[in-house]
């Protein structure tokens, strides 16, 4: 309930996220190698310096015969410029025949190449049949439409011919096949800092934090008149606000130091994902208690009383807490790392450890403005902690699920169907 209730909220800052963290930045289409229907190896990389349309289909297919007179029409409508329409038939092996008569009925004439194996699937992350990918001249992808799709709508045509001139298409519709997943990876993010404070690591020690940050013991915050009460939120907040300056400082260098790490090896960005679903099985099992790993349970601990009561000192406090490895906060925040690291861009990296920071920052902020109400809150949620761990731990099983799957578009695609929300 708190994912889908966040990715609720999400879709309604949706673009304005998208376009900040897409900014000028491009995945690179695989090494994708396919068969004629003569049975001849063909690749990508023949067709360097050409706007490419790519199209994966099938003759068992409705939506996708459906979509290919259009797909003609447009090869024919840009048939003396350097734009190519290719596609590819995943109909099994000795379907040759069957595929040319098909074509001939259709009077399709673009190229079309055969994959025995349905290595498209895998190469681009799709989920289905049909999908299209558009490639500029560089070899990069500028849009996939899962699904199917107009070919000669507006936005289409003004994408090849945007892309044809070396532009790059801004509209109302301009995310491509992975922007789909920033929204979705946003809500996973902002979900699990929400479960980060709600952990049994973070929820008890809030009033330590608020003694530290307000200089006062339990007691004596508890007996302060109303007049000095309002005193003590200014000066709890103002202070909060530093110390969650110095945690989203640590996690935003995190996020952007594993994701610029994840684009050193953009060509093994699938085995990144997968690897990375295998993490986060394995540490959703840790969090539901299925078995217990160690070195996952050590901690640094740091004594606030000692530190600096300044404005630099509750700076450098946040900044300890965010480097500080607990049991509870530490597998998720690896979670979220591995999210940041399969998403091959230091600005999402950034951008969802950002999201990750503010959703443990604001409960922070809401519970150092009503300092004397959280004390009452973290007694009545004290025996449920438990179960925060074990809704941590299916969280991160579902996710690791679907990254291994290479599917995590699966998830928005489910959400925008039963919501009828428009990811694309």
């Amino acid at each position: 309930m708190i994912f889908f209730g966040v990715l609720l909220i999400t879709n309604s800052f949706y673009p304005d996220l998208l376009s900040f963290a897409q900014t000028s930045i491009l995945p690179d289409a695989p090494n994708y190698t396919a068969v004629t229907l003569d049975g001849n190896q063909v690749s990508l990389s023949d067709l360097d310096g050409s706007v490419v349309m790519i199209n994966v289909w099938a003759t068992w297919c409705e939506p996708c015969r459906e979509e290919m007179p259009a797909l003609q029409e447009l090869q024919n409508r840009f048939s003396e410029s350097e734009f190519s329409v290719i596609g590819v038939s995943i109909d099994d092996k000795g379907s040759n025949q069957m595929i040319q008569n098909f074509l001939e009925s259709q009077n399709i004439s673009y190229t079309i190449w055969h994959d025995l194996e349905d290595k498209f699937q895998f190469a681009f992350r799709t989920i289905g049949v049909p999908e299209t990918v558009l490639i500029n001249k560089d070899g990069k992808i500028l849009h996939q439409w899962r699904g199917a799709f107009d070919p000669m709508a507006d936005s289409t045509i003004s994408r090849v011919e945007l892309a044809l001139m070396d532009l790059e298409y801004v509209g109302d519709d301009s995310t491509n096949g992975i922007g789909e997943n920033i929204a979705v990876g946003a809500a996973i993010a902002f979900s699990a800092g929400l479960l980060s404070f709600l952990s049994p690591c973070v929820l008890p020690l809030i009033p330590v934090y608020a003694s530290f940050l307000t200089g006062l013991s339990v007691k004596e915050m508890s007996e302060k008149s109303n007049l000095n009460k309002k005193k003590l939120r200014i000066s709890a907040t103002s202070r909060g606000i530093l110390f969650v300056l110095g945690f989203s400082t640590i996690f935003i260098l995190l996020g952007s130091t594993v994701a610029f790490a994840g684009s050193l090896f953009l060509n093994a960005s699938q085995w990144i994902e997968r690897i990375g679903g295998v993490i986060l099985i394995v540490l959703g099992l840790h969090l539901l208690g299925v078995f217990r790993i160690k070195w996952l349970e050590r901690q640094i601990k740091f004594d606030v009383t000692k530190k600096s009561s300044g404005k630099s000192g509750t700076f450098l406090v946040g900044m300890a807490f965010g480097a500080g490895w607990t049991p509870c906060i530490g597998p998720i925040l690896a979670g979220i790392l591995t999210i940041a690291a399969s998403s091959s861009s230091v600005l999402s990296g950034a951008l969802l450890l950002s999201i990750y920071s503010a959703g443990l920052a604001i409960p922070f902020l809401l519970s150092a403005f009503a300092i004397d109400r959280i004390l009452a809150f973290t007694s009545f949620i004290k025996n449920r902690l438990m179960w925060i761990e074990r809704i941590s731990g299916l969280l991160f099983i579902g996710i690791g699920i679907i990254l291994l799957t290479g599917t995590l578009t699966v998830l928005s695609d489910i959400f925008n169907t039963s919501f009828g929300f428009n990811f694309q």
